[in-house]
This record gives C-alpha cells, sequence and structure tokens, in this order.
C-alpha cells in the first residue's frame, strides 16, 4: 500500500493516543501527515479543499472534542474525502443525524470514530470468550469510569464513558429501558455532569448500572459481565497517560459442581488506536474492508448517553428552558 496523505485539522488537539500512532503509521512509510490550521467558515473549508487539491492528499483526521465536529465531517463527506474523528462521539445527537444523512448521500463515503477501547486487547479477548458460548446468556453489566482533578476538565461522559458506553453494548447490543440521573455541579449544559448514574435494561432482559464520574479520586476503567455459567471482569485500560491502570481480563466458568477457577490475563500494550487508524487507512485502499467505529456505533453510543440525561427530570427542566 502506497503511503496515504493525510490533513489534520486541529493536530495541537490530538490526544496522546492517536498523536503516537499517527507518529508510528509516519515512522513506517504508511502515511504523511500535514497539519492544517483552518476555521469551520468558508475561508476555513476553501483552506481544506485548496490542501487536498495542491498536495494531492488522500483523506482527513478531524481532531479533539470540538462543537463544529458536523460541520467538518460532513464538509468532507460531500466533497468525498475519507474522514476520521478522534473524537469518539459528536456533541449531540442532531449532528450525528445529520452527519448520517450526508453519510448515506455519499454511497462511497469513508467514515471513522475514534471508538478505540473495543479494539483493545484484553476487550477483543473478552469479546471473544463472551461470543464462544462457554458462558451461557449474559445476565447483568456492571460499569464504573471515572477521573478527578486535573483529568476531568473535559466531559468526562462524552470521552471515556462514551468508550464505556460503546464496550457495554458491543457486549449486550443496544438498551431498551434506561433510568438515569446527573448532577450539574459545573454548568448546565450536557458535557458538565461531575456524575452520571443509570440503570439499563436490553431487550433479551440483561440489567446493568453505569457510573461515570468526574470525582473519582481514583481513577477507574472497570466493566464487570456477569453470564449464567461464569464471569467475565475488563479492569484498567492501557493508556499513555495511565490514568487507569494496567488492562487485565478477570475470567472463571462455573463447573458441574459449582466451582470456579479464576485466571487473570494482564495486557501490556496500548494498541487500541493504532489499530482504529490502520482499519481506517485499509478502507481507503480498499473500501470493501469490514468498516470499524461506525457512524451506526457512534449513534448508539451517543443516544444512550442522551437518554441517561433526559432520563433526569432536572436535566428535562434545562432542556425545556433551551428551547423556550
Amino acid at each position: 500500500m502506497s503511503t496515504i496523505r493525510i490533513a489534520v485539522i486541529g493536530a495541537d488537539q490530538l490526544d496522546p493516543e492517536h498523536h503516537l500512532a499517527l507518529n508510528t503509521l509516519a515512522e513506517s512509510g504508511a502515511i504523511s501527515a500535514f497539519a492544517l490550521d483552518a476555521n469551520t467558515d468558508d475561508a476555513g473549508f476553501d483552506a481544506l479543499k485548496a490542501a487536498m487539491q495542491a498536495n494531492g492528499l488522500d483523506a482527513v483526521i478531524i481532531a479533539g472534542p470540538r462543537s463544529d465536529l458536523a460541520a467538518w465531517l460532513s464538509f468532507c463527506l460531500q466533497n468525498g474525502w475519507p474522514v476520521y474523528s478522534t473524537h469518539p462521539i459528536p456533541p449531540r445527537v442532531e449532528d450525528m443525524i445529520d452527519i448520517r444523512r450526508v453519510e448515506q448521500m455519499a454511497p462511497s463515503a469513508c467514515l471513522q470514530f475514534g471508538l478505540t477501547a473495543r479494539l483493545h486487547d484484553s476487550v477483543t479477548a473478552a469479546l471473544t470468550k463472551a461470543e464462544s458460548g462457554d458462558y451461557g446468556q449474559l445476565l447483568t453489566l456492571r460499569a464504573v469510569c471515572g477521573v478527578a482533578g486535573n483529568e476531568s476538565e473535559g466531559a468526562v461522559i462524552f470521552e471515556h464513558g462514551a468508550q464505556m458506553i460503546d464496550l457495554m453494548q458491543a457486549f449486550a447490543g443496544p438498551f431498551q429501558d434506561i433510568i438515569g440521573f446527573a448532577d450539574f455541579d459545573r454548568g448546565q449544559e450536557p458535557g458538565s455532569e461531575t456524575n452520571v448514574l443509570a440503570t439499563l435494561r436490553t431487550h433479551s432482559g440483561a440489567m446493568a448500572s453505569l457510573h461515570l464520574s468526574a470525582t473519582q479520586w481514583r481513577p477507574t476503567f472497570r466493566l464487570e459481565l456477569g453470564f449464567e455459567d461464569g464471569y467475565l471482569w475488563l479492569e484498567g485500560l492501557n493508556t499513555h497517560n495511565a490514568y487507569f491502570g494496567q488492562e487485565a481480563l478477570i475470567y472463571a466458568r462455573t463447573g458441574d459442581d459449582g466451582a470456579r477457577h479464576e485466571t487473570v490475563d494482564r495486557f501490556d500494550q496500548s494498541n487500541g488506536t493504532l489499530v482504529s487508524v490502520k482499519s481506517f487507512l485499509k478502507r481507503i485502499a480498499d473500501p470493501s474492508s469490514p468498516a470499524i467505529g461506525t457512524s451506526q456505533q457512534a449513534f448508539d453510543t451517543l443516544n444512550t448517553l442522551q437518554r441517561i440525561l433526559a432520563a433526569d427530570p432536572i436535566y428535562a427542566q434545562f432542556e425545556e428552558r433551551h428551547a423556550s
């Protein structure tokens, strides 16, 4: 595969994982990345179009959490450029609907979101075990995702929390029933929550609890999966800022005698983001390649988040106030 030339919008907002992945791919000759500082207006769009045409660029990466994500993604899709968002989801369901509408109007569109946690080694190992059928039906999920202090300045639920919800849905499928509560200590806009609590249930009857927190002084990323015939626990998430500790998969099956033989597998690498970007490059070269980080997965994650917030009567009052 020849070198793929990529324009990076907002390169100064690249998170450490994507920054390292792009550096690794550039060093291997797989890509050449060109930073482009442009605003979301006609001048900014013209600057990107000129750069794409003048340099013969092949794709676009939109970096960081940004309120104008939908505008950039839509502009790229309308021009037929493969586009990758490092952020897992846009900030509003309405944005996601607009993005998907443009995507559907471009049959050859290549769009990918940075839903990278599901690609980490511990998660893929757990998914393989869950899909084998050896553990029986999934009955329960318990999830905790939290940071605090300097790590909590951003919107926890729209970053780490989105990754956790995507994982939950990777194992359980979409949630049918949702009850949620959120506090708004930092403001009255989505993304200002310091704690979000939810109980959820799938169509098949699997029940889940979720706690997303910006006041979790011991950073935590944990998903406990309870099955008819055993359990799978995902603990930690390897990242280069080491918020959550080393990844581990803890698992056991119950024998006919009820005995459990627990095993702990630990994982040293942080490959999820690199796998994600490599998949994007593969789809550019071969559009028939399997898609990951799809707009459907991003929509399902964002929709679940918004339903959790909307289930809180206090949040509903804020929404009514904004609508009026």
